[in-house]
């Protein structure tokens, strides 16, 4: 009895260990496997089965937090995946199929959601959704093989719609409106291959016409126009009366400029 007990003392830890990081007669690897950082900690652990992980995986950030969750769905090339910050938050969620990226990807900030995308096959594909952080649809984009291409819109809180135009092969191509908050149209643009091109018209909120700029390829042709408009909003300014948005500085990145004018919130 008592040798037994010794037996079993000196050689079940060798037992258990033995069961890391173990390959199969066939060189496939088995079970449970660990691989440690530099500087000690846990880089990953989990299981394989013939050669090909199974069921879930943890990978850990350098100070040892968890960096990804991952699920593999057994007989398949799927991965269901949510990955972490540094500071335990959740950055995003989706699948991979052979290691690429595959249909809906939810990002998050602050644990919020902020972004919807879609992917074929690795590559931005679909319509692609980011939110205001209270839940609203800010932006939806059309998104083939990695570049914009279709429709682009952008929506106040309410729902209205604050821009919308066209893309082809990742550039602005032909009308793009912009609208006030009540809906009616603040501005209708021209573009030709993200270049200003033609007319572009400015309304007030009643549906006025106020003035017409036109562009060839990015160029101004009427600037006594666009100067005469500059002039007013530097008087505007000095008079104390409130300055005039100028619905040019959103074109570029209207996401942007909706956040820096306190639009997204």
């Amino acid at each position: 009895m008592k040798r037994s007990l010794i037996f079993l003392l000196v050689f079940l830890p060798v037992v258990s260990f033995s069961q890391i990081n173990q390959t199969d007669v066939s060189g496939l690897r088995q079970g449970l496997w660990k691989k440690q950082q530099p500087n000690g900690r846990l880089l990953y652990e989990g299981y394989f089965k013939d050669g090909k992980p199974v069921g879930e995986w943890k990978r850990f950030h350098e100070g040892g937090q968890v960096k990804a969750i991952i699920n593999y769905v057994e007989n398949s090339d799927t991965a269901f995946t949510q990955l972490f910050d540094e500071w335990g938050k959740k950055v995003a969620e989706g699948k991979y199929v052979k290691e690429k990226k595959e249909g809906s990807w939810t990002l998050y900030a602050n644990n919020i959601k902020v972004a919807l995308e879609q992917y074929k096959n690795g590559i931005k594909d679909g319509e692609c959704l980011k939110f205001y952080n209270t839940g609203e649809v800010l932006e939806k984009a059309d998104w083939k093989n990695g570049r914009k291409e279709g429709d682009y819109r952008l929506f106040y809180t309410n729902g209205q719609p604050f821009m919308q135009c066209k893309f082809s092969n990742n550039m602005r191509n032909g009308l793009c409106i912009s609208y006030y908050q009540s809906g009616d149209i603040e501005m209708e643009a021209e573009y030709k291959n993200s270049l200003r091109h033609g007319e572009w018209k400015y309304f007030n909120p009643r549906g006025d016409s106020l003035y017409s700029l036109f562009y060839n390829e990015g160029v101004l042709l009427n600037p006594e126009v666009r100067d005469s408009i500059d002039n007013l909003r530097m008087k505007s300014m000095e008079s104390g009366k409130e300055q005039i948005i100028d619905p040019e500085k959103y074109m570029d990145d209207p996401s942007e400029y909706m956040m820096k004018m306190n639009i997204y919130r």
